[in-house]
């Protein structure tokens, strides 16, 4: 006798008409292209482009190389061979430091291992990748620090008893907020984001596409990796699609459906 919006409402105190934010995104010109690009074992010959303001989605199966694709981007990994360009400039990235300074952020698919030191507290987390702004001869501005994790903590939300509370106590929606509060502190132009809403109930999902979203709207470019159908579905401009390596397709997401993004899942196994 249970329906989805009945459950929903269960789940997170109150009713949620619509799952995904409604978008009205302007899209400029090409931000960040990929052509070509290869790792050994892991993909092979992806090329893609993404637009200022717009969300592209990378799908596919577990293991298809989407995050690895990514990763490479950022400099987290090295690639064999291909070019990124941002701004029709071609990059090599060999460390996340060297993307960070040209404004790309990439967020993690595993919170806890790979995004967050669980002992620190709430504000040191949010504004651990700006810490050259808070630092000084004398060592680092504390209190500024602080007041800068308050801002964020109540801008995102974040439920906690206050800002000194360690990450590891928040539940996994707040503990994604926080790391999303360490990416607005430094405000990337371009934004990769692996699982964003793994394992976060649907109330914190509702407020991170909220997120991602306001982010496209201020023109930012966003790379969003899921392996939530729906939810690439409801939040994205276009959808590419990896299959074994390949990326098997890229489809517009008002124009296809479930069944497609199968379809070109299965392409290449």
């Amino acid at each position: 006798d249970v329906t989805n919006e009945t459950l929903v409402q269960a789940m997170v105190g109150r009713e949620i008409k619509d799952l995904y934010p409604k978008k009205k995104i302007k899209v400029g010109d090409v931000a960040l292209e990929v052509m070509n690009l290869s790792r050994l074992g892991f993909f092979k010959n992806v090329s893609f482009s993404v637009r200022r303001g717009e969300i592209l989605g990378l799908t596919g199966l577990v293991g298809a190389g989407r995050s690895e694709v990514c990763q490479a981007v950022c400099g987290v990994t090295e690639y064999d061979s291909g070019e990124v360009f941002l701004n029709e400039k071609p990059v090599r990235f060999h460390h996340p430091a060297q993307a960070m300074k040209k404004k790309l952020g990439y967020l993690p698919e595993d919170r806890q291992i790979q995004g967050l030191l669980l002992p620190w507290e709430i504000y040191k987390n949010a504004t651990l990748s700006s810490l050259e702004k808070y630092s000084s001869l004398s060592g680092i501005n504390s209190k500024k620090e602080c007041q800068d994790g308050e801002e964020l903590s109540k801008r995102l939300s974040i439920k906690a008893k206050d800002i000194y509370e360690k990450a590891g106590a928040l539940s996994g929606g707040n503990q994604q907020k926080a790391i999303f509060g360490r990416w607005l502190e430094r405000s990337p132009k371009i934004f990769m984001m692996d699982d964003p809403t793994r394992g976060i109930d649907v109330g914190a999902k509702y407020e991170i596409y909220e997120l991602i979203i306001d982010m496209a709207k201020q023109g930012k470019t966003i790379i969003v990796v899921s392996s939530e159908m729906p939810e690439i579905l409801g939040i994205t401009n276009r959808i590419g699609v990896m299959s074994n390596g390949h990326l098997a397709g890229i489809v517009n997401t008002k124009e296809t459906n479930q069944e497609e993004l199968l379809r070109l899942s299965a392409k290449y196994l």
